[in-house]
């Protein structure tokens, strides 16, 4: 997988500052409790691009950049999605799962 240009996250982070309200339009992952029109704030953007969001209810899963959609709420005009420069590419589930201990490795 691809990862966006500085560039790119450096516009994604203009667009989607800390405490962004946003609705989700369509997530790839067929394992999520999300669907489109479920909403939540933006906590950080990482530097692979992926939106990290707490949700409304309570998850916290990420909108994987070029893969994901969701769209700003409340001002209509300035509706932007998260729209790939490239084709979008399957992503793994990204459930959090426990740590694993370490075993001195």
């Amino acid at each position: 997988m691809r990862f966006p240009s500085k560039e790119t996250v450096a516009r994604l982070r203009e667009m989607y500052p800390k405490g962004t309200r946003v609705e989700l339009v369509s997530m790839d992952d067929p394992y999520t409790r999300l669907k489109p029109g479920d909403k939540g704030r933006v906590d950080f953007i990482d530097d692979g691009g992926t939106l990290h969001t707490v949700w409304d209810n309570g998850s916290h899963l990420g909108i994987v950049y070029g893969v994901d959609q969701v769209r700003k709420i409340g001002d209509e005009k300035d509706a932007a999605q998260m729209q790939p420069d490239r084709p979008a590419v399957k992503h793994p589930n990204k459930q959090k799962s426990e740590p694993k201990p370490n075993r001195g490795r």
